[in-house]
């Protein structure tokens, strides 16, 4: 069978440095099944902001062809330059379907609500079954970002944007969502059950923790990293989504109790030098910010560490990809994520939950786990069994292909028919 793919945000097989995220590792077991995919990406990298190198394109595994869509750069998450960027790219889309003979199969990533709304309408003009794939609910996860008491006039404002992600979730018949809650949102907002609805979590590819750990250690040290203490780490995007604020004063707290616990924090966003200049303004040895790692360092920094921050202030019940990542290296988690994570994370356990944005509750959480080795050992035993479980890429996509074969099956047969 031939699939499209439409998601301008992950990393394709192809771009150098960058782990696997949900719809490599998707392509890869539909590839590994002999299907067929046809990939419309944007030219511009979610992530690190800059624009893709072409030249890789012909490193792409036999089956994978990308469409690269050119649309304009943005720096921040939240900005009308994003916004532009995605208009664009959804009219490139829209137009690029039209010219195109229709695949046995449309995946759609959501976010983007206009996308996934012009890929359900393209699917019932042409017979194709078409997947949405929830991985945020937009717009519900800006209203975290506007103060309570505003919020009913961005929810005035976002009026139009709400009844947009209705129609989407009204027309589609079959919804994969990465948590049980964002499958229940969407479910709500449709009105009634998806014919097909589905979880499966954003999920690990474990071979990226199968390498030579130590191979980006240099760069690290050269960077201020120390493996030989005990290092509790933050890798993402540092941007108002997350608690970075919380952190950089519970380490404050944590300095003079435990000299030799130290925070890393992994990535670049709008954020880091405010965040930076905090942590120098008090004088913080114990914080360093370490900018953006390729999967090499990555990988070092994860192998050396002792513990994974997963700080959000928003967007509180999802199941973002920095757990899978510390799972996948045994690391215990400090969680301020509500909902199914923290069930898991406390009945397991899997390491320790906080309040999001309360400094006392996120220095409890992080005493909890350095001051009881015992403690810490046993969740690192059962973060490692939950990973393969549940979160490895191994368990996660197989059946996920699975059930697209059977929902594209139809359209497949019609096709054999007409031949």
């Amino acid at each position: 069978m031939h699939f499209w793919l439409v998601n301008p945000f992950d990393p394709l097989p192809s771009d150098k440095g960058v782990r696997p995220m949900r719809y490599q590792m998707l392509v890869a077991e539909l590839l590994r099944r002999g299907h067929t995919v046809t990939w419309l990406c944007s030219d511009f990298l979610h992530i690190p902001k800059v624009y893709r190198r072409t030249d890789t394109l012909r490193e792409l595994p036999r089956g994978l062809r990308a469409v690269l869509i050119h649309t304009r750069p943005y720096r921040k998450n939240v900005s009308l330059a994003r916004l532009l960027n995605h208009h664009e790219y959804v009219v490139a889309v829209r137009q690029w379907m039209a010219r195109n003979a229709p695949p046995d199969g449309i995946i759609v990533s959501y976010p983007l609500p206009d996308a996934a709304l012009g890929c359900l309408r393209y699917g019932r003009a042409h017979g194709v079954p078409v997947v949405v794939d929830v991985q945020d609910v937009w717009p519900d996860e800006f209203l975290s970002l506007v103060p309570r008491r505003l919020r009913w006039a961005a929810r005035l404002a976002l009026a139009p944007m709400f009844r947009q992600s209705r129609e989407v979730f009204t027309l589609a018949e079959n919804c994969v969502a990465v948590s049980q809650h964002y499958l229940r949102v969407v479910t709500e907002r449709r009105g009634a059950p998806f014919p097909y609805g589905q979880v499966y979590y954003l999920g690990y590819e474990p071979s990226v923790a199968d390498g030579n750990d130590d191979e980006g250690l240099p760069d690290l040290l050269a960077r201020g990293f120390t493996p030989e203490t005990t290092n509790i780490v933050f890798v993402g995007t540092l941007g108002a989504t997350y608690d970075i604020d919380t952190l950089i004063e519970a380490a404050r707290v944590i300095a003079s109790e435990a000299p030799r616990v130290r925070f890393f924090l992994a990535g670049e966003g709008p954020m880091r030098e405010t965040w930076e200049a905090k942590a120098r303004t008090l004088g913080l040895q114990n914080v360093t910010f370490l900018g953006f790692l390729n999967v090499t360092r990555l990988r070092a920094l994860l192998a050396h560490s002792f513990a994974g921050l997963v700080t959000m202030r928003g967007n509180l019940h999802s199941i973002p990809n920095k757990p899978n990542e510390y799972m996948a290296f045994g690391l215990p988690l400090i969680s301020s994520l509500r909902g199914e994570l923290q069930r898991l994370i406390d009945s397991e356990p899997l390491g320790v939950s906080y309040a999001a944005q309360e400094v006392p509750s996120l220095v409890r959480a992080l005493r909890r786990l350095i001051d009881d080795p015992d403690f810490a050992a046993l969740c690192r035993q059962r973060v490692r069994q939950v990973f393969a479980e549940r979160f490895s890429a191994r368990s996660i996509y197989p059946a996920y292909v699975n059930d697209l074969e059977r929902i594209c099956a139809s359209r497949a047969r019609v096709e054999e028919v007409a031949l």
